[in-house]
């Protein structure tokens, strides 16, 4: 057996997931229970989002940055999903990916979203997410997956699909390209 001892300041820096393995090692072995998400249907009736419903969002809130990042991460990967077609989300993540100080914060920007929606939409009890007692957010599927398609939408019209690394960068002629490139002329140099 081999024993490991981690400061306070570690097991807060380590990520997301080896902060729930930690906490079900300790959990288990002092005989306590963390509730997991409650992926019973919200009291709320959650609109499922088309791609054209999250366009119309994005529009909305494009100006707010955190919101804009909280909205993104509802086409994460969830850590649970329903046969009521219902994505579970943990708060504390998604205020990690998108760089917010608490999970609180991202309530407040879930609040943001749901507010574009419903200017979008011009249903005024619309809502996106719920949010239970435990700490996350649930997510209609159908959300999920068109926020995602959105995303990388994105990222296709912007030309990012492929890694920086093999994506031609041009260089101004006569300077030097990366390390081991031939040189970049001008079209039509002579060497």
């Amino acid at each position: 057996m081999v024993g490991i001892t981690l400061s306070a300041e570690q097991i807060v820096q380590a990520p997301p997931e080896v902060r729930r393995w930690l906490e079900q090692q300790i959990a288990g072995t002092l005989g306590l229970f963390r509730p997991g998400p409650a992926m019973q249907p919200p009291e709320r009736h959650l609109v499922g989002c088309d791609l054209e419903h999250a366009r119309g969002i994005l529009s909305e809130i494009s100006g707010l940055l955190p919101v804009v990042s909280v909205f993104f991460e509802l086409g994460r990967e969830p850590i649970g999903v329903t046969g009521h077609g219902l994505r579970a989300l943990r708060l504390d993540e998604m205020a990690r990916h998108a760089r917010l100080q608490a999970p609180e914060q991202v309530v407040a920007c879930l609040r943001a979203i749901d507010e574009a929606l419903q200017r979008v939409c011009g249903v005024s009890d619309a809502t996106l997410t719920a949010v239970d007692g435990a700490g996350h957010c649930l997510v209609a599927d159908a959300t999920a997956h068109s926020i995602l398609a959105l995303w990388q939408e994105i990222v296709a019209a912007r030309g990012l699909e492929r890694p920086l690394a093999q994506q031609a960068v041009p260089y101004p002629a006569g300077m030097p390209g990366p390390i081991g490139s031939q040189t970049n002329e001008a079209p039509g140099a002579q060497a």
